[in-house]
């Protein structure tokens, strides 16, 4: 492993994504060092940049010529994603690019093939692989206390969305890509869809290559000011509910955490929250989210401390995951094969 700690790091896209809900972990990881703030709207570059100690610039090509970053952060509309990816790719440099990589299938794969032309590497921000609750449970989930994995089930529930597709490619690739997490590979699916108005929904059913068996439950009739999230893992001898990344719920014989004497129960669970004692950006909800962690884990990549993940592959297989249910969908539910 390297001993490198520090990697110098640009910033493309100042937005209000960009600028309350990453920026601000930017301070609390050490290996993390800014060295440009970009942005095409000079005004927000000029506002950014000062405040986190960066200079600001409005051109890509200008910004790496200038400070020469070791990694780039792309955040931004679906189709800057791409489009910037794959200019900063061709300079050899990592990226962490905000979901979706791309707003099609085929400019998922073009990303994943620029980084393995230019001899390097890229993550894609799901960051709900790095909420507590969520890393916690895969933890768990490779002890004897779990055993082997049978089922997982993914529910999401958010506002408003106009059709199908931008719901699960804006939103829904999230939970997606948390369902590879968890199980690995899908290699089938079937799905059915509600569209009424603004309400849409899908209901999908999951063959994961282990053998593992899943279901996907996405829908916009909820609201975007307290949105919902629930995954359901079924191992060899126990239950796990995870709520909303920020709790876990072990149900299990072998959870005893008092002996309970003279009383009559039915099994046990143990519940633990990730701690809400927090100061500052923590309580915001960026650690708990997974925002702080997804930044961290490319900031100790770029340093060669860890491996990158969820690469740009990921990104790929998480896009054609959605685009298998859509054909289902208008399949009329027929299974399609991945």
């Amino acid at each position: 492993m390297s001993d490198k700690t520090t990697a110098s790091i640009a910033f493309i896209g100042a937005g209000t994504h960009a600028t309350q809900s990453l920026y601000p972990n930017i301070p609390q990881i050490p290996e993390f060092k800014l060295v440009a703030v970009c942005d095409m709207n000079h005004e927000r570059a000029d506002h950014w940049a000062p405040r986190y100690g960066a200079p600001a610039f409005y051109d890509v090509e200008t910004m790496i010529d200038a400070v020469a970053p070791e990694g780039v952060c792309i955040v931004g509309p679906a189709e800057m994603h791409h489009a910037v990816a794959l200019q900063v790719l061709a300079r050899g440099i990592p990226v962490f690019v905000e979901k979706p990589p791309a707003t099609t299938l085929a400019g998922a794969i073009e990303l994943a093939d620029a980084a393995r032309a230019s001899g390097t590497w890229g993550m894609v921000a799901f960051m709900k692989r790095f909420a507590p609750a969520n890393a916690v449970v895969r933890e768990f989930m490779d002890t004897d206390g779990f055993g082997a994995l049978s089922t997982v089930g993914l529910i999401h529930g958010s506002g408003p969305y106009g059709d199908l597709t931008a719901m699960m490619y804006f939103n829904g690739i999230h939970m997606i890509d948390l369902g590879r997490y968890f199980g690995g590979d899908v290699k089938r699916v079937s799905a059915i869809s509600y569209d009424q108005g603004p309400v849409k929904a899908v209901m999908s059913t999951w063959e994961f290559t282990s053998g593992v068996v899943g279901t996907f439950n996405m829908n916009s009739g909820h609201t975007w000011t307290d949105c919902f999230e629930q995954v359901y893992l079924s191992g060899s001898s126990c239950g796990v509910l995870i709520d909303n990344g920020r709790a876990s719920e072990v149900m299990s014989n072998d959870g005893r955490f008092a002996k309970g004497e003279g009383l009559d129960l039915y099994g046990w669970s143990r519940r633990y929250y990730v701690s809400g004692n927090m100061s500052g950006w923590g309580s915001g909800g960026h650690y708990t989210r997974g925002y702080w962690g997804e930044l961290s884990q490319f900031a100790r990549a770029v340093c060669g401390l860890v491996e990158p993940t969820p690469t740009l592959e990921d990104g790929v297989e998480a896009v054609r995951l959605i685009h298998a249910m859509l054909d289902s969908i208008a399949a009329s539910g027929q299974p399609i094969e991945l």
